[in-house]
């Protein structure tokens, strides 16, 4: 005991330094389970954001489909042709190989956007000729091989329905040989060929 009361000095800083040293040991156990779950919190947050970042792009991704245009009469290479939404009629020409020599430009519309299942149909000079070469007797008549579909609706039985039919048929077929051919198509019948038989020319 004199031996303490003599170093009481010594005694209490080694006292102060132990308790400092046991106070930052329990500190440091106490606080380690918090900074182990850190990462965990932030592992789990991110994954979710990745989803949101990648669909905008993935929306915008443009979808441009090509369309099938068959093109009949007098090209080099007629036939059926893979083309772009986009192109005219004359880039099908040109596909085809160009017009030949008997073909009459002057029937196509080479500006014409194509569609798919399009048949374009190119007629040769003598045909063309027997389109524009006609009587005074048929100056009023339908030109059924080149009437537009409000053309085709102004004949007698004919609406909306049938006259784009008439067109789609002529597209198929190439032109109508003769006003008989028009029996061909769903809903018109004998007397309804009957009705405008008289208003319509062939070619």
């Amino acid at each position: 005991m004199k031996w303490i009361k003599d170093n009481l000095i010594i005694v209490i800083v080694c006292l102060i330094l132990l308790f400092g040293i046991l106070w930052e040991l329990f500190r440091s156990d106490w606080l380690q389970p918090s900074v182990e779950t850190s990462p965990i919190n932030s592992s789990v947050n991110h994954p979710t954001s990745s989803p949101f970042e990648s669909s905008p792009e993935n929306e915008n991704i443009p979808n441009q489909e090509k369309v099938y245009v068959d093109i009949k009469g007098e090209v080099h290479q007629p036939g059926v042709y893979l083309v772009d939404p986009n192109d005219r009629v004359i880039d099908v020409i040109e596909s085809a190989g160009g017009f030949t020599d008997r073909a009459d430009e002057n029937q196509i519309n080479l500006a014409e956007k194509v569609y798919d299942e399009m048949v374009i149909f190119v007629l040769d000079q003598s045909e063309s000729e027997d389109l524009t070469v006609q009587s005074d007797s048929n100056h009023d008549k339908i030109r059924i091989n080149q009437a537009s579909q409000t053309e085709l609706e102004q004949l007698p039985g004919i609406g909306e329905a049938k006259a784009l039919a008439i067109i789609q048929y002529r597209e198929e077929n190439g032109p109508f040989r003769e006003a008989e051919e028009l029996k061909n198509i769903s809903g018109i019948g004998e007397k309804t060929f009957e009705k405008l038989a008289e208003y319509v020319i062939v070619p």
